[in-house]
């Protein structure tokens, strides 16, 4: 699934617009030769011909650079509609089409796969006092270091606001449960310049791992419900709901 630019669109009208073209030269040519004299024939036939070689390697050539020009403009369309504008991570639209791809193949092999839900604590806070631009300066460092504590295998991206979003492979509950609390114990360590600002921060994370019967859906509803208990409990912890329910 991706967007599709307007440019993309018009590849099939440029095309009919094209052939049309060179239906009309041919089309011109050829009566220009029928109302010629017969002695005159033969030297037109062979412009004609010349004409329509040079004709066909000209158009092919303006179609090609056409072609590869919108084909990289939408590749640069589909990076800016799934990349988040400040952390560089994917955003959501760009998580989902990894987050089925990933959890397809967890399933069909089958594989261990555990879901990270993160959330910096107090964060409007923070906003209210620091100001936006503390605030976002605070967000790409937290992204830059979360990043740094995963493997290049893992799949993060920015759910929202302050939250983030991680999906870990060939990964069971025990080893998600380390992998979160590392996470979490550098986060709580860590400092952060913002404006000229050191600030500290927490963060809440809710630990799930994929089942058989699973959707994405079902996934990460477990993660928001361990979440929620771990900002319930006081924050600054790693909480792990496993599928005793459905929240379909």
């Amino acid at each position: 699934m991706s967007l599709r630019s307007p440019l993309y669109s018009q590849r099939k009208p440029l095309l009919a617009v094209v052939a049309l073209l060179v239906t009309g030269f041919l089309a011109i040519a050829l009566l220009g030769y029928y109302a010629a004299h017969a002695s005159v024939r033969d030297t037109l036939l062979k412009t004609l011909y010349l004409n329509l070689l040079i004709g066909a390697l000209v158009t092919l050539t303006v179609l090609v650079i056409l072609y590869r020009l919108i084909d990289r403009y939408q590749h640069r369309i589909d990076a800016q509609a799934t990349l988040d504008s400040l952390t560089e991570l994917p955003n959501r639209r760009g998580f989902d089409l990894l987050a089925v791809q990933a959890l397809h193949e967890a399933q069909r092999e089958p594989k261990p796969l555990a879901a990270l839900l993160l959330e910096l604590d107090e964060f409007k806070r923070l906003g209210a006092t620091h100001g936006h631009i503390a605030s976002d300066q605070l967000l790409t460092g937290f992204a830059r270091d979360l990043t740094d504590s995963l493997r290049h295998s893992d799949i993060v991206c920015r759910w929202s606001g302050e939250a983030f979003i991680v999906l870990l492979k060939d990964t069971d509950g025990q080893n998600g449960l380390k992998i979160a609390e590392k996470i979490r114990q550098r986060i709580e360590q860590q400092r952060y310049f913002c404006s000229g600002k050191e600030l500290r921060v927490t963060v809440s994370i809710g630990l799930t791992t994929l089942q058989d019967e699973d959707t994405l859906h079902s996934l990460l509803s477990r993660t928001d419900h361990a979440l929620q208990r771990a900002r319930q409990t006081g924050n600054n912890r790693t909480c792990v709901q496993m599928p005793h329910s459905s929240y379909e």
